[in-house]
């Protein structure tokens, strides 16, 4: 067993070493103080492309307003023009009207003209004859008065009739190009208005073209963040695991020292008991049993629980529970405890004790020190002077115990040691222990089944 033991610290030393050198690789190629100014200079950066979309955002809100606005004047503006062009289509029809009633008057004064100038001309071919004709051709003088006024009449008339068509197709006349003048202040209203639309169409395009931009580069702004943060995490891992590698290596150096010093302990104690024989045959034979009748070990010193020995003996059959427990030497109680109510079998530490639930220590001199844990009851107070085989409890299953059981433990110097060696016995357990820690202190090790 002590040829295993030996062989299982070899190997532990000799992964420990391993373990070494490949963090100081790692160490040596991971620069703890560029990755930490690589995340800040990351930081600084993403604050700063924040503050860009915040700025991007800003002029969005500005130009999405603006074409807002422009658009609204875009759909005025086309009102506007489409009442243009129903105002010069009505214009169109009202002129159309106003010449063709001017075409009517010339057409009637054209008759008209046409038919005196007919009269005209007969009278102009015919000479002084017919109107001699006329007059010599009267009955009487009264019917040459009526013929010769009624021959006046008729230019009159016809004078009056033409002077009366004028005047009417002038005012139309004045009408149409009132009408007319109304039509070209109409078009070049909408010429202007198109103009205007024009003009606010092309800015609501350019508008467009810089809100679409605007949406780019927020959208390049917000995939930069995303590269550094991805890059971010990167380098967090990367320390994360720099950290992990450090403290594996600092505890696997702690590790290490912590063997040194075991076993620098245990040659020590080799030696004091080479030195001074009298330790081991004193008590040899004179150590009495802790929980007579009741001989059956569950658990051995040398137990390995994972990441060290066990450390102790467990004493344990059918009907411990409750079972005397005695001194096994003389000495003196130097603590105990005795307020764990949490008296059954569990799976995880009560934090009573320590670990050890109610418990007994005493002195026994010359550096030697008896743990007596997981009681049901303690028949002793610290400071009490006890003999050898002197009741000082009762078995039970306080503290971190899975069953009733004792918990028999021996230290020399603070340092856990077989305690079969005291009865003539050993298991050869000399594999890593912790060093002695009063069972009041909360950080003992609770793995004290």
């Amino acid at each position: 067993m002590a040829g295993k033991k030996q062989k299982l610290s070899v190997t532990l030393l000799s992964a420990i070493l391993a373990a070494a050198v490949v963090f100081a690789q790692n160490a040596f190629a991971f620069d703890e103080n560029e990755n930490t100014q690589q995340h800040a200079e990351l930081a600084e950066e993403n604050s700063q492309l924040a503050q860009k979309i915040d700025e991007t955002d800003d002029e969005l809100v500005k130009k999405q307003a603006e074409t807002q606005k422009l658009q609204k004047q875009i759909s005025e503006l086309s009102k506007k023009i489409k009442n243009s062009n129903k105002k010069i289509l009505d214009l169109n029809s009202q002129i159309k009207d106003k010449q063709s009633q001017i075409d009517e008057k010339l057409d009637a004064i054209t008759d008209r003209l046409n038919l005196l100038r007919s009269r005209l001309r007969s009278i102009y071919m015919q000479g002084d004859t017919s109107s001699l004709e006329i007059i010599l051709g009267a009955k009487d003088f009264s019917d040459f008065i009526d013929k010769a006024e009624m021959m006046k009449n008729i230019s009159d008339y016809d004078n009056k009739l033409i002077s009366s068509l004028q005047s009417e197709m002038e005012v139309i006349e004045q009408d149409r190009d009132s009408l007319r003048a109304d039509k070209e202040a109409a078009e070049k209203e909408k010429k202007e208005l198109e103009n205007n639309r024009k003009k606010i169409n092309q800015l609501n395009q350019e508008n467009t073209k810089i809100i679409e931009q605007l949406k780019n580069t927020r959208e390049d702004l917000e995939d930069s963040i995303k590269e550094n943060n991805a890059r971010q995490q990167e380098l967090e891992r990367a320390l994360e695991a720099y950290n992990q590698s450090l403290a594996e290596q600092e505890k696997a150096k702690r590790e290490q020292q912590q063997i040194q010093q075991q076993q620098e302990r245990q040659q020590k104690i080799q030696q004091r008991m080479a030195d001074n024989p009298e330790i081991v045959i004193e008590s040899a034979g004179v150590f009495v049993w802790p929980c007579p009748g009741h001989t059956n070990l569950t658990s051995t010193f040398d137990e390995w629980r994972g990441a060290n020995n066990h450390g102790a003996l467990d004493i344990a059959d059918g009907d411990v529970y409750g079972a005397k427990v005695i001194a096994c030497y003389d000495g003196v109680v130097i603590s105990t405890c005795t307020s764990c109510t949490h008296d059954y079998g569990k799976f995880e530490s009560c934090g009573c004790g320590g670990g050890y639930g109610n418990y007994v220590m005493i002195d026994h001199g010359g550096g030697k020190v008896s743990i007596y844990g997981h009681l049901s009851g303690v028949a002793v107070n610290a400071g009490q002077t006890v003999s050898s085989g002197q009741l000082i409890g009762y078995v039970g299953s306080t503290g971190y115990s899975t069953g009733p059981h004792l918990h028999f433990e021996m230290q020399l110097d603070g340092v856990r040691y077989d305690p079969l060696t005291e009865y003539g016995q050993s298991y050869g357990g000399t594999g890593y222990q912790e060093p002695y820690q009063d069972p009041d202190d909360e950080n003992e090790n609770e793995n004290e089944e």
